[in-house]
C-alpha cells in the first residue's frame, strides 16, 4: 500500500507571492522616464513622491529631493500614469443577481470574494479602483460599493462602502420591457404609499412606529431615534418628521435615500427605448441628478435625450453598434464612444473582460475607431473617477497615490504593467507574479510541486 501526500495548493502560494510586500510605505518615490499626469503636460524623466498615501510632490527629477528614508521603485524605462478606474462591474462576487425583483435592502459586500481571480487580474491590468454593482438581471438591485482590488478581507478592500444602487430598465429574465417599467414604477409607488400609511398610523396611534420598530428588534439609538422631514425633489410625504428614521422598514429605507437624493443610481439600459424609461422614472422620483446610465452601444439613438438630461454614461461592452436601415437594409457602424464625445456627454468605458480586454484595450480600441487619445485615456481614468466622486484618476499633488508603472505607452499592445501602487502601497510587482510566470513560461511556483511519494515495505502493507 502506498501513502500519498497531497500537493500544496497552487492558489495559496500564488496569491501570497502576488501580494507580497504590499505594505504601504510612509514615503514612496516613483521614478519614470515619462509621467502621464492626465491633468496637464507630460513630464519627462519625472519623480512622484507619495507620503501617507497621497501625492506630496510631482515633477522633473531635478526639481524634487528624494527623502533618504523613502522606498524607491521604477526607473527611466517606465511610463507612469494614474491607475485605471473601472466605473461599473459585477465581477468578483459569488452571485451577481438575486431572484427577488426588488432588493435594495441587500448589500453586495456580503457577496464579494476578496480572493477571486478577478481582483488579481485587475492588478495585472493596472486597475486600482472598482465600482461593484449588482448585475442587470434585476428590477431594483442591492447596494453597491467602491473597492480597491487588493486585500484579504472585504473591510481591507473597501474604499467607499454602501455606494450606489442598481436599477434596470433592461428587462430581467421572464419580463417584457413593459412589465419591467411597470415594476420599477410600482416600487416607488409602493414606497410612497408605505410612508403615507406609516405617518397616518402614527397620527392615529401615537408611538405606533417606535413600538413596531422595537417589536421587530431594530436599533433606535442616536440619529435613528430622531425623525426629520422628507426632502425629496419630486414628491414628499408630509409628517415624516414624526417617524424615527430607524423605525422605517429596512426594505424601504434604501429607496427613501434614493428619492431624497442621498444615493447614486446606476440605471441599466441596453436599448434606446430603455433610456426613455430610465430618465422618466428618475425625473418622476427626483433623482435625475444622481443618475448614471449604464448603456450599450445600441443606445446611440437616445444620446440626444441623454445630453439634454445632463447625466453621465458608462458605456458597457462593445463600442460599436451595427445599425441596419429599416428601409434600405444598408448597414452602418455607429461608434458609440465617438458620438458621446461629439455630444459632450461625460462617459466612462468598462472592460469587456478582465483577462484579455481590460480598460487599456478598450481605450486603445476607441482610438482605433477615431476617438482622440486624450479622451480615450480620460474615459478609463479621470472621467470614471469624476463619475464615482473619488479622489483619483489624475496625478496631482494631494490626490491619492494610485499609480501604474508600465513598460511603454499605455495604449500599445506590447506594453505591460510592471508595478501597481494603491494609496502608497506597492501592491503588484510583475516580477513576483508567479501565476503569470507559470502561464507565460511554465515556471512552477515554489512550494507547489508534488512531493515524492514515499514507499512502504511489503511487510508493512
Amino acid at each position: 500500500m502506498k501513502l500519498l501526500r497531497p500537493m500544496k495548493p497552487l492558489l495559496a502560494g500564488a496569491a501570497l507571492a502576488l501580494f507580497a510586500g504590499a505594505v504601504a510605505a510612509d514615503k514612496l518615490v516613483i521614478q519614470a522616464g515619462k509621467i502621464l499626469t492626465l491633468a496637464g503636460e507630460e513630464i519627462e524623466n519625472g519623480v512622484i513622491l507619495i507620503e501617507n498615501g497621497r501625492i506630496a510632490a510631482i515633477g522633473a527629477a531635478n526639481s524634487i529631493e528624494t527623502p533618504w528614508d523613502a522606498t524607491v521603485i521604477g526607473g527611466p524605462e517606465h511610463v507612469a500614469m494614474p491607475g485605471f478606474v473601472e466605473a461599473h462591474s459585477n465581477s468578483g462576487m459569488d452571485r451577481t443577481n438575486e431572484n427577488i425583483d426588488v432588493a435594495p435592502f441587500l448589500d453586495i459586500r456580503d457577496s464579494v470574494d476578496p480572493v477571486a481571480y478577478y481582483f488579481e487580474d485587475c492588478l495585472r491590468w493596472g486597475i486600482t479602483t472598482v465600482n461593484l454593482q449588482q448585475g442587470w438581471n434585476c428590477v431594483v438591485g442591492g447596494q453597491g460599493m467602491i473597492v480597491r482590488p487588493h486585500g484579504m478581507t472585504v473591510e481591507a478592500m473597501m474604499m467607499r462602502p454602501t455606494y450606489g444602487l442598481k436599477l434596470s430598465a433592461r428587462p430581467k429574465s421572464g419580463k417584457s420591457r413593459a412589465t419591467q417599467a411597470q415594476a420599477l414604477r410600482t416600487a416607488f409607488g409602493d414606497l410612497r404609499r408605505y410612508l403615507e400609511d406609516l405617518v397616518q398610523s402614527e397620527k392615529d396611534e401615537r408611538g405606533f412606529a417606535k413600538r413596531e420598530a422595537l417589536f421587530q428588534g431594530r436599533d433606535l439609538e442616536g440619529e435613528k431615534s430622531e425623525g426629520k422631514a422628507m426632502t425629496g425633489k419630486a414628491w414628499t410625504v408630509a409628517g415624516l418628521e414624526l417617524i424615527p428614521r430607524g423605525a422605517i422598514d429596512e426594505k424601504q429605507a434604501p429607496l427613501l435615500d434614493v428619492v431624497e437624493g442621498n444615493q447614486t443610481i446606476y440605471f441599466e439600459c441596453d436599448r434606446a427605448m430603455d433610456v426613455d424609461t430610465a430618465l422618466s422614472i428618475a425625473r418622476d422620483n427626483g433623482f435625475l441628478e444622481k443618475t448614471v446610465l449604464v448603456v450599450d452601444a445600441d443606445c446611440w439613438e437616445a444620446f440626444d435625450a441623454i445630453a439634454a438630461a445632463g447625466v453621465p454614461v458608462v458605456l458597457d461592452g462593445e463600442l460599436v453598434h451595427m445599425h441596419r436601415d429599416p428601409l434600405s437594409g444598408e448597414e452602418t457602424e455607429k461608434f458609440a464612444a465617438g458620438i458621446l464625445a461629439e455630444k459632450g456627454i461625460p462617459f466612462a468605458l468598462t472592460s469587456r473582460n478582465s483577462s484579455t480586454q481590460s480598460l487599456w484595450f478598450q481605450a486603445a480600441k476607441a482610438v482605433g475607431f477615431g476617438l482622440d487619445r486624450e479622451d480615450a485615456l480620460a474615459a478609463v481614468t479621470s472621467s470614471p473617477a469624476a463619475i464615482l466622486g473619488v479622489d483619483v484618476g489624475t496625478l496631482e499633488t494631494g490626490k491619492l497615490g494610485n499609480i501604474v508603472l508600465m513598460t511603454g505607452d499605455p495604449l500599445k499592445v506590447t506594453s505591460l504593467v510592471d508595478h501597481v501602487v494603491i494609496e502608497g502601497a506597492h501592491v503588484y510587482d510583475r516580477s513576483k507574479d508567479v501565476r503569470n510566470k507559470q502561464l507565460l513560461d511554465g515556471t512552477q511556483p515554489s512550494g507547489t510541486q508534488a512531493e515524492p511519494t514515499p514507499t512502504v515495505a511489503k511487510d508493512e502493507e
